[in-house]
């Protein structure tokens, strides 16, 4: 069969997750051996992710390069493979092979069979080299050659043949560290098949001449390898189907996409990521429903830290996704059995250019969720179906700033409801709603005119801003035009239905200080609340409860001069509201904070034009009996905590 044939036949993992997903399995586009045009491409790739089985059967990845030059054709269907290691040869009675830091070439360069023969010094090789020959059938090996500066990978697979190791650079750097090494590799290559450039963030590489210490290969997890974890935007993972294939490739996003789950004693460690809108190839995810060994590997790109973990995968579908991750139809949840953290392990640094547009929002673990106060959103019920609590159908839509406006909706059970009832909420309360009806386009491999829509569930939720009425069968939101499900509603015309199902209702902060809760009891103490621009609105439903129970409520709000308009709304339907509002203007989107002559504020409440201070905020209510609320964006929002540090603080999110 020739190089640039394809291999047109699914295994039975990969078959099982076409059918578990309700796709097609369509032409399997993976190419046998290794065509010209890719073995090239590689040759001036600088990265290299290589994944291998330890003698022990466990499967490990490990990543290389930093320059081109990491993988070379050197014949037909041939590759070899160089890089910088750290390795010392092991002693008769440990085996025949060298150890390392690094789980992969010490797998990769251990006598783990019979097969594998070395020559040493002792036999006749006076330079120091050291071969290994691993039989005519060769070691299982898989690779992603991967140039990140512009997002492109070719994923490989075959069988290691040979390799050697050679003594490194005899200068002061052989002195320092006599286990510094260079190895080479010979890879007999099976199958070949290019990937797209989704979820890759855009990286520029350079070499580093690495000194590794190994911090820990215990778990629990150390802090330092949960932080990689954290901020890492990118990790590379190997999987095996038999002893016939492996497969490596990637998965990336946005910083901190990779939860922990736990990381205890008690309740081992376990990670959860999410799986994007792919190829639906679905050749890890197929590997894994047969065979659960996974290898994962996170780069530190700033610091040259890796961290090498192996342990068994759980693909996780539908319901079972959505239980452990909110928001994912699809997930896989990893119990990590063996790790190591390598100080300065990586032959390579590199830097962030710019992140990839297909990244959608980092999701958060149904148990992060409940440890902050929240209930995760449930978007299936037990048989699948959309767990509706009931059908919100817009009935009216008011334009209040330039791009801020308030969306009324009727409620009416939900069809698959057991009753007529609708659901319970009170004032400040968040509601999520399902707009996927009028939104979703469906599957497509890419989507560059609107990347972020491929992962996108449209899920939203909103602050109610709107107090409930005795039938409780209308809710109103006001909200910024930002994102699609923002400009649909702004798009509507009175007289066409735009209906979405309603998933949940939860409390907030406001909601909590109003009606109270085991976290927030709703007590005699001062309120301050730090709102910025659309932010206000958890106060817009709240505050005529406050203030009718007699309750001191002093209100922050920042807004640009834009949004003033928003100011008069909510100052003249609140009755009261002015008298314990200030107000800080900044300027526009156009530099100014000319007011519009129909701009008129109500008496008594104060305006200043300039930002919201700390001296602003600390000043405000009694310090021996205030509390803060944050209702803020993320700029503000940090900037009060940061003030707020020694208060005691509640924090309106507005990620729910």
């Amino acid at each position: 069969m020739s190089n640039s044939q394809q291999r047109e036949e699914w295994h039975a993992g990969e078959e099982a997750m076409h059918r578990l997903l309700h796709v097609p399995h369509g032409r399997n586009p993976t190419i046998h051996g290794l065509p010209q045009a890719y073995g090239q491409w590689m040759a001036e790739s600088p990265l290299l992710a290589l994944g291998a089985s330890d003698r022990d059967g466990r499967v490990w990845t490990t990543v290389l390069g930093g320059a081109a030059g990491v993988t070379r054709p050197v014949a037909p269907g041939v590759l070899v493979v160089s890089s910088a290691a750290h390795l010392t040869s092991t002693s008769a009675e440990r085996g025949r092979g060298w150890i390392g830091h690094d789980p992969v070439l010490e797998a990769l360069f251990t006598d783990g069979s019979a097969a594998a023969v070395q020559r040493d010094t002792e036999a006749g090789d006076p330079d120091g080299h050291r071969l290994v020959d691993h039989g005519k059938r060769g070691k299982l090996v898989a690779g992603l050659a991967m140039n990140m500066e512009d997002r492109t990978r070719v994923k490989l697979a075959g069988r290691m043949i040979r390799g050697i190791v050679l003594d490194g650079p005899q200068d002061e750097t052989r002195e320092a560290e006599p286990d510094r090494m260079d190895v080479q590799l010979a890879v007999a290559i099976d199958e070949t098949l290019g990937n797209c450039p989704k979820y890759l963030n855009r990286k520029v590489l350079w070499p580093h001449e690495a000194s590794p210490t190994l911090v820990g290969d215990s778990l629990p997890l150390p802090p330092e390898a949960l932080a990689l974890i954290e901020k890492a935007d990118i990790f590379f993972l190997s999987s095996r189907h038999g002893d016939e294939s492996m497969d490596t490739n990637n998965r990336g996003g946005s910083p901190g996409f990779v939860r922990v789950f736990s990381n205890s004693v008690e309740e081992g460690v376990t990670l959860i990521y999410p799986e994007y809108s792919g190829n639906r190839l679905f050749q890890t995810l197929g590997n894994l429903h047969t065979d659960p060994a996974v290898g994962i590997t996170f780069p530190d790109f700033e610091t040259g830290d890796v961290l090498y973990l192996t342990g068994a995968a759980e693909v996780l579908v539908g319901a079972d996704a959505a239980a452990a991750l909110p928001h994912s139809s699809l997930a896989v949840r990893v119990r990590v059995e063996a790790a190591r953290f390598v100080r300065d392990g990586l032959p390579f640094r590199g830097r962030l250019l710019d992140p990839s547009p297909y990244n959608p929002p980092v999701r958060r673990l149904a148990r992060e969720i409940e440890e902050s106060g929240q209930v995760p959103l449930r978007t299936t019920d037990a048989e699948g179906g959309a767990a509706a609590l009931a059908i919100a159908t817009l009935v009216d839509s008011i334009r209040i700033a330039p791009t801020v406006s308030r969306h009324t909706f009727r409620l009416s059970p939900a069809p698959r409801s057991s009753g007529s009832d609708l659901p319970h909420w009170r004032a400040g309360e968040h509601v999520t709603m399902d707009f996927s009806g009028h939104l979703d386009r469906g599957w497509s491999h890419m989507r560059d005119h609107d990347p972020i829509s491929l992962n996108d569930d449209f899920i939203r939720s909103f602050t109610i801003s709107s107090a409930p009425s005795d039938e409780r069968d209308e809710l109103a939101i006001t909200v910024r035009d930002h994102g699609p499900v923002t400009r649909l509603l702004a798009r509507w015309s009175p007289g066409t239905l735009l209906q979405a199902s309603v998933l949940g209702i939860d409390a907030g902060a406001a909601s909590r200080a109003v009606n109270g809760g085991p976290e927030s009891p709703g007590g005699g103490d001062d309120l301050v609340v730090v709102a910025g621009g659309v932010g206000i609105t958890p106060v817009i439903a709240t505050a005529p409860a406050l203030l009718a129970a007699g309750r001191k409520l002093r209100v922050l709000w920042s807004l640009r001069a834009d949004d003033l308009p928003l100011a008069v709304d909510v100052l003249d339907r609140v009755e009261g509201l002015a008298a314990v509002t200030s107000l800080f203007v900044t300027p526009d989107g156009r530099g100014s904070v000319t007011w519009d002559e129909h701009t008129r504020l109500p008496s008594g409440v104060v305006v200043r034009n300039r930002r919201l201070e700390e001296g602003d905020v600390l000043s405000a209510g009694d310090p021996a009996r205030r509390r803060f609320i944050v209702c803020a964006g993320p700029a503000l929002r940090a900037a009060a905590l940061e003030w707020t540090s020694a208060e005691e603080v509640e924090l309106e999110t507005f990620d729910h």
